[in-house]
């Protein structure tokens, strides 16, 4: 952080190449992490809402480079021009770019720093978990490693230890929040949000925790609602509008729901795999037929063995045949997206 200390929280960093997340994983408590080469697919993202990739579905279905027998040691470097990039709400995005060639012992990136963003209210590392008893933060580190192993039970069991250390330790909460809903704990899970919240207004995470929740219930009012609170902390927060565009699309709320859309396309948006899809039926109920063309197209080339991609190819062909019969009008089906 910019005041020389490790991040005291958990984030997401990615490694992308070309324009595509490869993996996404998560630091230590003490802001160390390392992806792991020619394994195939790697993934610890979890819903925790702490970066810009926190809807994300990468590391999914994407494979790394094979590097085979290989190993490391080879003179080829497979990921020139790939990068790690690190993106949390609050903080100026981080982006380093691989130059070096593997060695025996991997590549080495180097420190990098996180930088707040002027003017910017919220954070999605909480001042809490700067003041945090070393008893608490030890039970913090062994419920959050834990839920990542998915060890929820002696998740649940440390993380309440500590709150019940700290109370005003907001990260503990959210973290507490998310193995609650993890195990569909739904009334538990929404009262550790909200202690989050309480104990740091301007931690974001617990609001986008809460939105996702609100969301699972179908909780359309209220998720726009939450996820507009993390905007009022931080209006660049891509999973703020994407949960925006969903619940207004829900509510029947179209030019609400394609002015988030768009904004969440201004933003980094790969990751969100369903937001062209989303977009492209929103433009649909409005009628706005040549745009959710190509908002199909889109999704279609980003993603085209993706979950919808029948649908669009479908929606596509009768927008095209429409397109020489002006009588006929292609028939809108609502996408059944969710967090």
């Amino acid at each position: 952080m910019d005041t020389g200390q490790p991040v005291p929280e958990s984030v997401s960093v990615v490694l992308g190449c070309g324009g595509r997340s490869l993996q996404v994983i998560h630091t230590d408590l003490k802001g160390y992490f390392q992806f792991t080469l020619g394994a195939g697919a790697q993934s610890n993202a979890v819903y925790s809402a702490d970066s810009n990739v926190s809807m994300s579905t990468a590391g999914n279905g994407m494979q790394m480079p094979d590097m085979g027998a290989r190993g490391l040691g080879t003179s080829q470097n497979v990921l020139a021009g790939c990068e790690v990039r690190v993106s949390i709400p609050g903080y100026q995005p981080l982006s380093k770019l691989i130059v070096d060639h593997p060695d025996i012992t991997g590549i080495d990136v180097g420190t990098l720093h996180l930088a707040r963003v002027a003017g910017v209210m919220g954070s999605s590392i909480s001042v809490t978990s700067l003041q945090v008893p070393g008893g608490a933060r030890k039970e913090f580190e062994k419920g959050d490693n834990d839920a990542r192993h998915n060890h929820l039970d002696s998740a649940t069991q440390h993380l309440e230890k500590a709150v019940a250390q700290y109370d005003k330790y907001a990260a503990a909460w959210n973290a507490l929040g998310n193995v609650y809903s993890a195990n569909h704990q739904v009334e538990k899970s929404q009262q550790a949000f909200e202690k989050a919240i309480t104990a740091d207004p301007h931690y974001i995470p617990p609001y986008l925790s809460l939105a996702n929740q609100e969301l699972q219930d179908h909780d359309y009012l209220l998720a726009v609602e939450t996820a507009g609170k993390a905007l009022e902390l931080d209006p660049s927060i891509g999973p703020a509008n994407f949960i925006q565009a969903i619940g207004n699309f829900n509510l029947h709320r179209l030019d609400a729901a394609d002015k988030s859309a768009q904004t969440t396309e201004k933003g980094p948006h790969t990751d969100m795999e369903d937001l062209h899809a989303l977009h492209a039926e929103i433009l649909m109920q409005k009628q706005d037929y040549p745009d959710a063309a190509a908002q199909m197209r889109a999704y279609l080339k980003e993603f085209p063995k993706g979950r919808f991609a029948d649908q669009m190819k479908d929606e596509l062909r009768q927008i095209e045949a429409s397109a020489a019969n002006s009588d006929s009008k292609p028939d809108p089906a609502q996408l059944p997206i969710a967090p």
